[in-house]
């Protein structure tokens, strides 16, 4: 797999209480973000959200966004690679799937 060029950090990977499948939490330049994951048969990404804390702008895609524990600010440099993120989590945190 082709190497990311974000440093991704602080990863919690949980089971996802609402539908089947996993919210992945990590931070990026100490700023957090959630990914979205169903599961079926397969994982696949659903969504990539900002879970920022305080209001500020995103360092990725420049957006201004606000504190929220249910943000639901789409983050459109992360979305776009979100295959590729949920790919890396599944290569480096594969026991928690």
């Amino acid at each position: 797999m082709k190497k990311l060029e974000l440093e991704i950090e602080n990863v919690q990977i949980a089971k996802h209480t609402d539908y089947k499948g996993y919210k992945v939490r990590f931070t990026i330049n100490q700023q957090q973000y959630v990914l979205l994951v169903g599961k079926t048969n397969i994982l696949f990404p659903l969504s990539l959200i900002h879970t920022f804390h305080e209001k500020g702008t995103c360092q990725l895609c420049n957006k201004l966004v606000f504190p929220s524990k249910f943000s639901q600010q789409v983050c459109p440099t992360l979305f776009n690679r979100r295959k590729e993120l949920l790919a890396y989590f599944q290569e480096h945190y594969s026991e928690q799937f």
